[in-house]
């Protein structure tokens, strides 16, 4: 694994999947977000674009601020996230 990396699972319920992958700590949350947003609309072709998905937590029930770095966020290796 990469420093600059951190591999969570990540939920997104509105589709029922779940994914395994690693993002960059240097992005914020929202530029994690609109990155999720495109390459799962690409995988899937059915997941909608929005701009008013957020992050949470799952087990912290936390959701992050779009303007928070992922290195700040408290998100590490392990992390189970999902994208509502």
């Amino acid at each position: 694994m990469k420093e600059n990396k951190i591999n969570v699972e990540l939920i997104v319920p509105c589709i029922g999947q779940k994914y395994n992958l690693f993002i960059p700590v240097n992005k914020t949350v929202g530029e994690i977000i609109k990155i999720l947003n495109n390459i799962i609309n690409d995988m899937t072709g059915c997941f909608p674009s929005n701009n008013k998905l957020c992050i949470m937590n799952v087990f912290e029930n936390v959701i992050y601020d779009s303007k928070t770095e992922i290195l700040n966020s408290g998100i590490k290796n392990g992390s189970v996230l999902a994208l509502i």
